[in-house]
């Protein structure tokens, strides 16, 4: 598999002047065409998240694969995408950074050639946390949005417009970003009336193994493949279910 860094100037982002991204193409010309774009947690590096890329790229031969590197550089090291602390604040900057998150996601779907209904946003971390605030701006620059140990950065307004489908994964032993918080967020996102699941895996921290592999991927194949809301959480005729999912696989480590 070919690894593609692109490099690209952008002026017109003072924070980042210098665009840059990791990029798969595709590994099949002849699967169906669309981009994946990956963000990952605080404190690391687009890089660190390319062995799970390429995991998911398997599931889809024919996406062109992005790793987005975080909006700016981490005090600890790394890069992140909003300062996480003080919690006084926080609101705002995640606000100011969804915004440049969404204009760099924007370039970069100009660059790779790729409208948002074609585009899948997968999260991890904070990065799950900005895939969410991103699928809140209009209009929403992705049409599914995956978001492994998510919550909500900013309280939801009765004034949300439509938002792409969301699937939140948690792992249930979670310390990190514990499982409540990402099911606080489901229910929320369930009361605004978001196409959303919520799947908890069993013996799972928080970590990115295999068997979130196979649940985020399996989410989004139905939603692409089937075209409907997916069944398997409990719902019944198509209405969202009030209680998460929890698979109990065990991790491979």
């Amino acid at each position: 598999m070919t690894v593609m860094t692109v490099m690209t100037v952008m002026p017109a982002m003072p924070v980042m002047p210098e665009e840059f991204w990791i990029e798969l193409p595709p590994i099949s010309p002849t699967a169906p065409r669309r981009l994946i774009v990956f963000l990952h947690a605080a404190g690391a590096s687009n890089d660190a998240l390319v062995p799970f890329a390429i995991a998911w790229h398997r599931k889809f031969p024919g996406a062109t694969v992005a790793l987005l590197a975080g909006n700016a550089v981490a005090p600890r090291g790394g890069r992140h995408w909003f300062e996480h602390q003080p919690v006084a604040g926080r609101a705002e900057r995640v606000g100011r950074a969804t915004e440049q998150a969404y204009e760099r996601l924007c370039a970069l779907q100009s660059a790779l050639g790729f409208e948002p209904q074609e585009t899948i946003l997968v999260g991890w971390s904070q990065g799950a946390i900005m895939a969410v605030e991103l699928a809140r701006c209009l209009p929403a620059p992705a049409a599914v949005v995956v978001a492994y140990a998510s919550q909500l950065a900013r309280p939801l307004t009765a004034a949300e417009h439509p938002l792409p489908i969301i699937h939140l994964l948690h792992g249930e032993f979670d310390t990190v970003v514990p499982v409540a918080l990402g099911e606080r967020a489901w229910r929320g996102l369930l009361a605004a009336g978001v196409d959303v699941s919520f799947d908890v895996l069993g013996d799972a921290a928080h970590e990115l193994g295999p068997g979130m592999v196979a649940l985020g991927t399996t989410r989004v194949m139905q939603t692409l493949f089937r075209g409907r809301r997916i069944q398997s959480r409990g719902s019944e005729g198509g209405q969202a279910s009030s209680r998460p999912v929890h698979t109990h696989l065990r991790s491979l480590h």
